[in-house]
């Protein structure tokens, strides 16, 4: 799910309710803008040309396009709104542009949204009949259903000319489980029928051959167009739309017709939590009772990858776990095992890892895991899909969601000013609960400026009893940081005793709250809500964005600067042959370097110098480079060597 700067001004799409004399109900809607930590950077247009194969998944773990690969444009690289996409990681096209707010050409009439523009590619190859392009493409997935008028395009651009022609384009009537895709250069259409089509990838696969195309020069480009819809109930509601993802976008000579595969292996989800039930606890509520509820005997958590390729490929599996409040980074390697063609695979590490933390109130870690097979060694284009890593944060909170809104919840319309909504909690010891956390989304004229009772109760056999706790004169807070929530102190603590207990609130008026809502993490059985004198369980798949605090209201972790992710660093050249350099921002001075196999050896160690590393004495293969400061912060990347 998913960085542009926090201009969160949101508008309603309303997804399916009836009119307001119908009386309220629970509304999900859609996001009008995404929260972005920064603007992604305009590449410059004045470089050299990229040389085949020109390739790219969005795996590289950023919220905007490979630089290198692409003009930093409109479309949002996350791994939150597709449906079993390829590898991990799209490009999602809607109507949001790269500042994170709406179009301002956006309206219910078909429009120009986003665009996705390769950087100059270099096609001297008179005459060929080997170059294809391929890529994968979903409508909606976990976002808004493109209607019948919106369409995703790609054209390419003639270098002689400096003109874009039209090369293909799809367009969806998910409700006919119908795609129409057009292919420009020769005239022809396709027809795509499937009542699966909003949870599936369609491939495209098609030569580049024209003789105006075949130019150093050439260049690629997606684009999307959408249109607002409109609730005819409530007319005000309208918000982000027109979903389509894309993956895999891969262009290379010596290709056929038949070129069905892509000879990979890669990760195709994201890791995860490693607790059962949260996304995070209090770190003072992981007692031996948490623990055994919580974690996995033998710790461990899945990890998902499949062979894209039609070659049993020889697959080994590296896992690093790095614990921040002390810096030491724990490796592991599992061995190796065969991959099947075309074949998805899940493997559950079991592994004895204890999860202690020199800090008193808090703990993070970070959890990688690495997929190396031999022929990879000169593949460098595809190097970013076969790395995931999830940082795991212990601190003063339990949280369902991970963090990211795809959608907002609330109750809306008729009878709703007295409405309550609460969300499930089992806390694990008996503390104080001192605030809560909310994730509001942001609304057109702050809509949702309303005041609402914050609220407190406890368990009724599994559903909300005595209400313990009520504050009034409460209103919708908003942070400038990127997916950031609102923090409401309890005014007077409320002791909780370990067990079941509810937070939620109270409304005041019908006017929705609109809170964000994670739909890749499932707890809804826990989301309730009363608007009739009857606790109902939400329909909606996902997490409300709520969190319950307890003990202290502080930032974790006290005292102590915590990392709460592997700063940045490049390796170059990579793949090396007799050395590889280091760049990064930080002093060289206090960072040390080690590098290990894939076996979890160390197989160099020394200091970081402005010099260049040696590895001639070191055989073929792929290497995890890990690097630590004298303040515990750490980073690791992949080095390939090959002669």
């Amino acid at each position: 799910m998913t960085n542009r700067p926090f201009l969160l001004t949101f508008v309603f799409l309303a997804i399916a309710f009836g009119s307001l004399a119908q009386g309220g109900k629970e509304v999900l809607v859609e996001l009008e803008s995404i929260p972005m930590g920064t603007v992604p950077p305009l590449a410059s247009k004045d470089r050299e040309a990229i040389e085949l194969p020109f390739f790219d998944d969005f795996s590289w773990g950023k919220p905007y396009p490979t630089p290198t690969l692409w003009q930093g444009e409109d479309v949002l690289v996350n791994t939150g709104y597709a449906i079993n996409p390829k590898t991990v990681g799209v490009a999602t096209f809607d109507a949001i542009d790269r500042h994170g707010v709406i179009h301002h050409n956006a309206s219910s009439l078909p429009f120009s949204a986003d665009t996705l523009t390769s950087h100059a590619i270099n096609l001297n190859f008179p005459g060929d009949t080997t170059i294809y392009l391929s890529f994968y493409y979903q409508p909606q997935g976990l976002g808004n259903e493109p209607q019948e008028q919106d369409s995703l395009l790609l054209e390419f651009f003639d270098p002689a000319s400096e003109e874009w022609v039209g090369a293909w384009s799809a367009s969806a009537q998910l409700s006919k489980g119908k795609v129409v895709e057009k292919y420009k250069l020769n005239n022809t259409l396709k027809t795509i029928e499937s009542d699966t089509l909003n949870k599936s990838f369609i491939r495209v696969h098609f030569p580049v051959k024209e003789a105006r195309f075949l130019k150093n020069g050439f260049r690629i480009r997606f684009r999307n167009i959408a249109s607002l819809a409109q609730n005819q109930q409530v007319p005000s509601i309208r918000g982000n739309c027109d979903h389509w993802h894309l993956d895999v976008v891969y262009l290379d000579i010596h290709r056929s017709y038949n070129d069905s595969a892509l000879d990979d292996i890669a990760f195709y989800k994201p890791l995860g939590t490693v607790l059962k039930n949260y996304e995070s606890i209090p770190w003072k509520h992981f007692t031996n009772q948490a623990q055994i509820a919580e974690l996995p005997s033998p710790f461990g958590f899945p990890i998902h990858y499949r062979n894209l390729g039609a070659s049993t490929r020889n697959v080994s599996r590296y896992f690093t776990f790095l614990n921040h409040s002390t810096g030491v980074l724990t490796s592991y390697f599992t061995g190796f095992n065969n991959l099947s063609p075309f074949k998805d695979t899940t493997y559950n590490l079991n592994y004895i890892y204890d999860l202690e933390s020199e800090w008193a109130d808090s703990a993070v870690f970070t959890f990688s895991s690495y997929l190396f097979y031999t022929e990879a060694l000169n593949k460098e284009h595809l190097r970013w899909n076969d790395t995931v890593r999830y940082v795991q944060r212990f601190h003063n909170y339990y949280a369902h969601d991970d963090g990211t809104a795809e959608m907002g919840w609330g109750l809306f319309g008729e009878g709703t000013q007295n409405a309550r909504a609460a969300v499930k909690f089992h806390t694990y010891r008996g503390d104080s609960l001192v605030g809560v956390y909310i994730y509001f989304n942001r609304t057109l004229g702050n809509a949702n400026q309303k005041y609402f009772k914050l609220a407190v109760w406890k368990d009724n056999n599994g559903i909300p009893g005595e209400l313990i706790y009520e504050q009034i004169g409460v209103r919708p807070l908003f942070t400038d940081s990127l997916n950031r929530f609102s923090l409401y102190r309890i005014e007077q603590p409320v002791w909780i005793e370990a067990g079941t207990f509810y937070i939620g609130w109270i409304q005041t008026t019908p006017d929705m709250l609109n809170v964000g809502f994670d739909m890749n993490r499932v707890s809804n059985s826990k989301l309730f809500y009363n608007i009739t004198g009857q606790w109902i369980n939400s329909q909606y798949e996902g997490s409300l964005m709520l969190r319950p605090v307890f003990g202290a209201l502080t930032e974790p972790p006290t005292h102590i600067p915590v990392i709460t992710k592997e700063f940045d660093f490049s390796i170059y050249p990579n793949p090396a042959q007799t050395q590889f350099s280091i760049s990064t921002d930080l002093p060289h001075d206090n960072i040390s370097i080690r590098v290990f196999n894939t076996m979890g050896q160390m197989v160099l160690s020394t200091r970081h110098t402005n010099q260049p590393i040696s590895v001639d004495n070191l055989p073929n293969g792929i290497y995890i480079v890990h690097l630590s400061t004298q303040n515990s912060m750490v980073g690791t990347r992949k080095l390939i060597i090959s002669r």
